[in-house]
């Protein structure tokens, strides 16, 4: 009865994980790509970013997916803001809903300058903390892992 009781169990437990697409299992799934190899190398130069993402390009052009993060979130397709950050090259810079976090989002190119996507930098943030300053430090920050991206096909291509 016991070994019935932990069969069902493990079964149950089971069950979400077998329902799940091949694109949601993908989503969870740290990649290995240039891309996230430059996402994980500036988290450890720049220990102040909270959040670094690459949204960039898929291979026919079509959207723009997650391909490298601190957060997860792999596949995950532009959305408004960083379709209008992609297409204008403007920075969008805020304060998140609760206040903590400052995000600067700008456009992703390689070392030919070609628009990839977009790179978002976030920092811890309180009230009275410089905009300014921590938008030119996520510039900087763009600006070195741009030199490391020769092309589309390197950045998405692995390790």
């Amino acid at each position: 009865m016991l070994r019935l009781t932990f069969l069902t169990i493990a079964l149950a437990a089971a069950l979400p994980l077998a329902a799940q697409s091949p694109a949601d299992a993908a989503t969870t799934a740290k990649p290995n790509n240039l891309a996230q190899k430059l996402i994980d190398q500036g988290l450890v130069k720049h220990p102040e970013i909270v959040i670094f993402v690459m949204h960039v390009k898929n291979q026919d052009g079509s959207d723009y997916p997650i391909v490298a993060s601190n957060i997860g979130r792999y596949g995950k397709k532009a959305d408004e803001d960083d379709l209008r950050c992609i297409n204008t090259g403007k920075t969008n810079l805020e304060v998140n809903a609760t206040g903590n976090h400052f995000e600067v989002e700008m456009a992703l190119h390689d070392k030919a300058k070609n628009v990839l996507g977009a790179i978002a930098v976030v920092f811890n943030y309180k009230a009275g903390d410089d905009k300014e300053a921590l938008h030119k430090k996520a510039e900087k920050i763009r600006e070195e892992v741009e030199k490391q991206i020769p092309s589309l096909a390197k950045l998405t291509g692995p390790a």
